[in-house]
Formats: C-alpha cells, sequence, structure tokens
C-alpha cells in the first residue's frame, strides 16, 4: 500500500457507503481500511503518481461541504508528522483579530472588506496589512489586547488537538499575519512552542500610530519560519505539517511536506494540498492517523 485515503464524517457517523460509492466511481480499489473512529476510517490503496494527481483533482471537485465528508489523500510513507505550523485567524480562533480592533473605532465593514479580498486573494497582503493598519492609527492600545483576550473564541477542537500533539511530543507553533500580543496569548493558552506575528506601532502614549514594525508576518514570511523551526529542531520535511484557512498560508503548506486548509475559500481549497471542512479541527488527528482509543487516553 503506498497511500492512504481518510474519509471523515461532518456527522455522528460514517456511512460506508458514501465512500464506497466515491472510491467505485474514482476506480480506487482498497487493499485494506482501518476505524478511526465511528466518524472516520482509513482506507489504504497502491496508487501510480498519475492516479494520486487524478484523485487529487477529483476530491479537489466532487467533495464540498454540502458532501458531509472529507477525503484526504496523503502517502503512508510520509504521513507521520513532528512539527505543526499553525496560522490563528479563522483557524486557531474563530475571529480575525484586525476586525475586532476596528470596532473600537466604528470601521469594521472597512477593515473588513479589505481582509476578505486579502484572504481571497485578490490584494497583495502586504497592502493590505498597511492599508488596514492605517485605519487603526488613534486607538489607544494601552488596554486593548486585555480586553481582546476576553473575546477570543478558540476554534472548536483546538484544545483536545493540541492538547494531544502536546503530549506526543510535537513542536508546535502559530505563524500570524495579525499581532503579536495575541499570538503569544494563543501561545500561552494551547502550550505551543513558538508564537510569529506583526508587531503594532505605537506612540509615546500608548495610542496606535498607523504603523507596523519590522518585518511582516505575510505568507513567504510564515513559510521561512516553518522551515526555520524544522531546522532548528532536526526535523525532517517529510514530518512537516501547515494548517491555514487563508491565500497566505498557501506558502508554508507548499514548502511543508503537507498541508491542509481548514473551512479555507474556495480557491484556498483548490489550491492546498488537502481541505477539513468538518465542525471541529481535531479531525486532524485522524488525519495523522490517530485512532480515538489512542487521543481519548489523553
Amino acid at each position: 500500500m503506498t497511500h492512504v485515503l481518510t474519509v471523515i464524517s461532518h456527522t455522528d457517523s460514517l456511512d460506508q457507503s458514501i465512500a464506497s460509492k466515491f472510491f467505485s466511481e474514482w476506480k480506487v480499489t482498497v487493499t485494506s481500511e482501518k476505524t478511526l473512529s465511528s466518524r472516520a476510517t482509513d482506507y489504504f490503496t497502491d496508487l501510480t503518481p498519475q492516479d494520486v494527481e487524478r484523485i487529487s483533482n477529483l476530491i479537489k471537485d466532487e467533495i464540498t461541504k454540502d458532501t458531509k465528508i472529507d477525503i484526504i489523500l496523503q502517502s503512508v510513507e510520509t504521513r507521520t508528522k513532528k512539527l505543526v505550523v499553525f496560522d490563528m485567524d479563522s483557524t486557531l480562533i474563530y475571529q480575525e483579530v484586525i476586525e475586532l480592533i476596528a470596532a473600537y473605532a466604528n470601521i469594521e465593514d472597512k477593515v473588513a472588506e479589505i481582509t476578505e479580498r486579502a484572504m481571497n486573494g485578490e490584494l497583495d497582503f502586504n497592502q493590505s496589512l498597511y492599508e488596514r493598519v492605517k485605519l487603526l492609527k488613534g486607538i489607544n492600545s494601552t488596554k486593548i489586547w486585555d480586553e481582546l483576550k476576553t473575546k477570543i473564541q478558540i476554534t472548536e477542537g483546538v484544545p483536545k488537538l493540541c492538547k494531544f500533539l502536546v503530549s506526543q511530543g510535537f513542536v508546535l507553533a502559530v505563524c500570524s499575519g495579525g499581532f503579536i500580543q495575541l499570538a503569544n496569548y494563543i501561545k500561552e493558552t494551547l502550550q505551543l512552542n513558538y508564537a510569529h506575528a506583526n508587531v503594532l506601532g505605537v506612540d509615546d502614549n500608548g495610542v496606535l500610530d498607523g504603523t507596523v514594525i519590522g518585518e511582516i508576518v505575510n505568507g513567504d514570511k510564515k513559510a521561512e519560519l516553518l522551515l526555520e523551526i524544522s531546522k532548528k529542531h532536526n526535523i525532517d520535511n517529510n514530518s512537516t505539517l501547515a494548517i491555514g484557512d487563508g491565500a497566505n498560508d498557501l506558502k508554508m503548506m507548499s514548502v511543508a511536506n503537507f498541508g491542509i486548509a481548514w473551512n479555507a475559500k474556495p480557491k484556498v481549497q483548490k489550491l492546498a494540498p488537502s481541505k477539513l471542512n468538518s465542525n471541529t479541527l481535531s479531525d486532524v488527528l485522524y488525519i495523522l492517523g490517530y485512532t480515538d482509543e489512542e487521543i481519548n487516553r489523553v
């Protein structure tokens, strides 16, 4: 067996006949299978490089939120991971932090419009960040971060996912186009190893001055950081995984061995190595091959 197709149901139980129907239509011969939970099953098969490309395209075209399942195709040989790099906004947390800040200045609509265009890849990320940050000029930041921490909603399944990965010795990082104060908060809350994000400029009175200090954490920087972290820990690239929802996460997915687009925009789902559209990010554990029995021991 060269590859594994992990099928994850969006409901409480997996209807095996749905997977069988797709595999029959796609001419996939299943050599063995392994039940991961009532919602997830691994199907093992032997595929040529041509088969892999063909089936990958079929998954992108035919498996949508409407099918109520996700199908993730991976190489068996490189499935085991040791480093996971996460995006933050709309991945580890439900919100876009810059939009929460914008609410203080009653400019949510303007900021949200720019954010949406950037996440769809319609705008250069650096330019969109500069434009959004300019709109925040004049906001007093002395208390804003502590207030925002009370508004942050961590994505369903993230604590469970990170707790298990930490127990297994994974190196975990958040690399965010958002802001370092909240990235550090998420790092501490989830016991991650690293947090990298942008730094907003402030004047002597702690008022946002509409600038970003230092190098921007954009798509290229996220990819660079993933490679730096893996090198620092002597982790082979085959053992790296990137997870995010936006166009600026595609570069780090491309330099990692594998990538998962989490409830992402359609364009991102088309370009990412895989996609996960379920309600809980802990389903990543099934993609990594863990069973409920193993997960529940932690």
